[in-house]
């Protein structure tokens, strides 16, 4: 049940982290067209009517605010109707002059990557270490939770049921040596040996342990689930 919580917890870290890229992208595409129209719209209102001079892409750059953008900024221009066919981040298409067939936009020709990067990461990178912490934590409760398998002979498993079923998990020397080997005249020295093979495959494998109570008697302690 740990091991599901830990996952649906990691999931949603996940989740989490996905969504605040696809976010940072989304913000940085914002950024960027906003900035290209305000340059574009600068520009037209400082050359109305010679909008294809050899200065006017230089201007254009200059109104930027971004300077990651300016050397990559280019202004396009397009003859009739507002259909902009431009890769990345881009303006609409604005008339040059009422009544202009001439229309012209804003365009940065930069990949999805490159867009993303130019955002604020502060929120995802957060949330990004905090998965990664968590699945670390999870890994080692998992591996924690998961206890190496203890195998024990038929007699040992008798002797473990015998004293987990008994009254305060105890029960004499001589109790056992009657229930597992009945009629035997001197169990005792196999009993000892049974104890103790059986202690050697409980150490380090199980939470249970067998005690001795005073010589006479074996003790078994420790979760059984």
């Amino acid at each position: 049940m740990k091991r599901i919580h830990a996952l649906l917890v990691l999931l949603l870290f996940a989740i989490a982290t996905l969504w605040t890229m696809v976010r940072d992208y989304q913000v940085a595409e914002r950024q960027i067209t906003d900035d290209l129209t305000r340059a574009l719209l600068m520009t037209q209102a400082e050359q109305p009517a010679d909008w294809l001079s050899t200065d006017t892409i230089r201007q254009f750059r200059s109104h930027i605010r971004q300077p990651q953008l300016r050397d990559v900024a280019q202004l396009s221009f397009l003859l009739g109707g507002d259909a902009v066919a431009a890769r990345g981040p881009h303006t609409r298409a604005l008339s040059l002059a009422p009544d202009s067939p001439v229309h012209a936009y804003g365009q940065v020709s930069l990949s999805a990557f490159q867009v993303w990067r130019m955002g604020d990461h502060r929120l995802s990178l957060v949330l990004s270490l905090l998965t990664l912490l968590w699945m670390t934590l999870s890994l080692r409760l998992t591996r924690r939770s998961v206890a190496p398998s203890v195998y024990l002979t038929p007699m040992q498993e008798q002797l473990v049921d015998l004293l987990l079923s008994a009254p305060n998990r105890e029960l004499t020397k001589q109790d056992i040596c009657d229930r597992l080997w009945p009629g035997k005249p001197d169990a005792n020295d196999t009993l000892y040996t049974l104890v103790r093979r059986t202690k050697q495959s409980l150490s380090g494998r199980s939470p249970l342990r067998i005690t001795s109570v005073r010589g006479r008697a074996y003790r078994i302690d420790g979760a059984t689930s």
